[in-house]
């Protein structure tokens, strides 16, 4: 990969809802984006969870690569995520429809990483319930150096169709005097929209798309694109 001035971002939003014990999803997805002079193409990304208690739930993602960039370009498995959601308020289980949750996080960047292949994420996320309404945010830290907050805003319509819009947002921690003496800045914003519906009642489809507010030039994307489809399951037989 070609060497990188960007600074060191990261984003995470999430729910504060969790799979019950013994259920479950899987998925398969592609994603799509353009950078200040490169593009890359993942597929296929896998992703997984699973309750392992009524308010523990652990995951996984796995996502594939392909980078195209000027002179070059590199493939191989991407960044990949391991991790466990609790929830400490469940949403469904309150009047206010209020949950609370903490997902810690442990990442394993791709190969050739600057600063090592290895950190770790401490995502908070919150989530409130009106119907046909849903909101959920998340505020957290990666080790690597950022820290990052994101809201998104859920509607399921009468057909079926869930609806979401999200920003995200992350800001450097780590000082940089080269990239500071090239005046790019800390913070990062991305904004997405996507829409789901659902495949009879174990499956799901879905779309997203979205881009960076702040300038490709600073490391934004002019277009992310991703989509796939999702299985839910349960491991637990119906007496």
């Amino acid at each position: 990969m070609p060497i990188s001035t960007y600074r060191q971002f990261g984003a995470w939003l999430d729910d504060a809802s969790a799979s019950g014990s013994g259920e479950g999803y899987t998925s398969i997805g592609v994603g799509h984006w353009r950078m200040l002079g490169s593009t890359q193409t993942n597929l296929p990304m896998l992703g997984v969870g699973l309750g392992v208690s009524d308010r523990m739930q652990v995951g996984a993602s796995v996502p594939f690569y392909r980078a195209s960039y000027e002179g070059g370009s590199a493939s191989g498995m991407d960044d990949v995520y391991l991790n466990a959601k609790y929830t400490l308020v469940d949403p469904t289980l309150t009047l206010s429809e209020f949950g609370l949750a903490i997902s810690p996080t442990m990442e394993v960047l791709s190969a050739g990483s600057p600063d090592g292949r290895l950190h770790f994420a401490i995502p908070v996320s919150v989530e409130l319930r009106r119907q046909p309404f849903r909101i959920y945010g998340s505020a957290g830290l990666f080790t690597r150096g950022s820290f990052f907050s994101g809201a998104a805003l859920e509607w399921s319509s009468p057909a079926g169709a869930i609806l979401t819009g999200s920003l995200t947002q992350s800001y450097s921690l780590k000082d940089d005097a080269v990239l500071d003496s090239m005046g790019i800045g800390r913070q990062r914003l991305d904004v997405s929209a996507g829409v789901a519906y659902p495949l009879g009642s174990m499956a799901a489809t879905f779309v997203n798309v979205g881009r960076s507010l702040t300038s490709v030039e600073e490391g934004g994307t002019s277009l992310a694109l991703s989509g796939g489809v999702s299985f839910r399951f349960s491991t637990v037989s119906n007496p």
